[in-house]
């Protein structure tokens, strides 16, 4: 599954990428995210790790997922993150990334791409990360203006 999203932000892109960079943000202003914290690093991470869950909610059901992530280096404008396990076993890909460019009249466009390639999220599920990540472009504005 990816998804794939761009969005018009009224904010500096720097200000933008900054927080796209700073995966402990996210539970902020994206509501699938629910816990990000820095974790420790190990031999081969390519950047900072992290540790995250993840809830996806239909109703009364509630689907739980936690991650461990890298942010590995990415050219100026971008920021990406991957998922990198450490217990030796094969999982689902994970990734995110999003490219923040100049907006046409000022602000910044973003571009942002949720990959995953596993089966935890069935197809009713792909609805509710769907909104959830719109949700999410909605609340990054606020975000940016209260830090």
């Amino acid at each position: 599954m990816e998804h794939r999203i761009e969005v018009a932000v009224d904010r500096d892109p720097d200000a933008v990428l900054a927080a796209l960079a700073d995966l402990t943000t996210y539970p902020e202003w994206n509501d699938l995210v629910i816990a990000a914290e820095p974790a420790p690093a190990a031999a081969g991470d390519p950047g900072p790790a992290f540790s995250m869950t993840l809830r996806g909610r239909i109703g009364p059901l509630a689907r739980s997922k936690q991650l461990r992530m890298v942010r590995p280096p990415t050219p100026p404008g971008r920021v990406r993150f991957e998922r990198r396990e450490l217990d030796g076993r094969d999982h689902a890909t994970w990734a995110m990334h999003a490219s923040v460019h100049d907006g046409a009249g000022g602000g910044s466009t973003v571009e942002l791409v949720l990959r995953y390639d596993g089966g935890l999220w069935s197809t009713p599920l792909e609805a509710v990360l769907a909104a959830s990540i719109d949700r999410a472009t909605e609340r990054l504005p606020a975000f940016l203006d209260q830090h």
